[in-house]
């Protein structure tokens, strides 16, 4: 009876070395080495480790001349697909523009997987990718000839936006994210760092940031979106317009639109990929019953658009097609009645009113 042999590490690392002695294998080991290294150093995307992060900017713009557009958008990239190219105009004609993204996108599984090139994820990779999905957001706006002070990051959970309006509204009963597993904002460069994961607290600060910059244009996401945090985004928008109107009614804005993103019909916008001499159309199923308004936008900022939604690189990298759809010849939006804000006209999906 034979006794086979037992493996041990070193034994294992002798029969590597013997099967790299031979010529012809080195050559392609080494090979192999390269292109994997090239390959993740690329989707470290080493642009960004040039790109820093700045506190943002709020202040009451006391003798400012022109535009203050708020944009409000649940995601990084949301921005720039939905009101990209008239952020661009605003900021070329000297017009103020603040974005203030109300998570960090730190739920993108798959961006996440292809970027540690590896199917685990853990809940502190997930926190460094809202931490680089927020350098993707100044990346983009720096593209837009924005600056990184424009960007507010209030860091709340990705898909968990409208657990926080219906369930956890409360700092009594905060919310966890079940991707990073924390019930607080985690980033240093959060707005109120630190903050419990609450509907209310959401509130507080779109309140605070609305009443401080006092915008004459607010961009919010339409409550018909079909991602849940963004008709969860719309609610907490409107809802801290409303409660800012009623503390100083000189802080209301003269224009309330909303960007679509996730249409419930599919594919819009149609056809998919890069056509920047394209009309973007209405949504059929939505155009009876908004009223929709359609801004044509110069040839330069379309071009600056698409500039911008490719700096978010790990959406990118995943579902390019489908976000260079959005860079078109023009931009549409549902036009929101300021003075009707105070009945919040439309509720998101599974928002009922009285239901908080």
């Amino acid at each position: 009876m034979t006794r086979r042999r037992e493996q041990t590490p070193y034994s294992l690392l002798r029969a590597v070395r013997r099967a790299l002695s031979h010529r012809w294998l080195r050559p392609i080991a080494v090979g192999l080495f390269l292109i994997v290294g090239a390959v993740y150093t690329f989707l470290q995307a080493p642009v960004l480790w040039f790109v820093h992060l700045a506190p943002p900017s709020i202040s009451a713009p006391l003798d400012a001349v022109g535009e203050r557009l708020l944009i409000i958008a649940p995601h990084p990239d949301d921005d720039v697909l939905g009101v990209g190219g008239e952020m661009a105009v605003a900021a070329r004609r000297g017009d103020s523009v603040l974005v203030v993204y109300l998570t960090s996108g730190d739920a993108n599984l798959a961006g996440k997987r292809l970027i540690t090139m590896t199917p685990f994820l853990s809940a502190s990779s997930l926190r460094a990718l809202g931490g680089r999905r927020q350098k993707e957001a100044v990346l983009a706006l720096g593209r837009l000839a924005i600056p990184a002070s424009s960007a507010v990051f209030l860091n709340y959970p990705d898909q968990g936006l409208m657990d926080l309006v219906i369930s956890n509204w409360s700092a009594q009963a905060p919310f966890q994210s079940r991707f990073t597993k924390r019930d607080a904002k985690y980033l240093r460069s959060a707005f109120h760092p630190e903050r419990t994961y609450c509907g209310e607290n959401v509130l507080a600060d779109l309140v605070e940031i609305v009443e401080t910059y006092r915008p004459t244009v607010v961009y919010v996401p339409h409550p018909s979106d079909r991602h849940p945090d963004h008709s969860a985004g719309y609610f907490l928008a409107t809802l801290a317009v409303q409660t800012a109107l009623a503390r100083d009614p000189d802080v209301a804005p003269h224009e309330v639109l909303c960007y679509l993103t996730h249409s419930r019909e599919r594919p819009w916008p149609s056809p998919r990929g890069i056509g920047v001499r394209r009309e973007l159309g209405f949504p059929p199923a939505l155009l009876g019953l908004d009223m929709w308004t359609s801004v044509k936008l110069p040839s330069w900022s379309v071009r600056k658009k698409l500039d911008a939604i490719q700096g978010h690189l790990s959406q990118w990298w995943t579902s390019g097609q489908t976000m260079e759809s959005y860079a078109r010849a023009n931009e549409v939006f549902m036009v929101v009645s300021v003075e009707s804000l105070a009945a919040v006209p439309h509720w998101p999906t599974a928002i009922a009113p009285g239901s908080l």
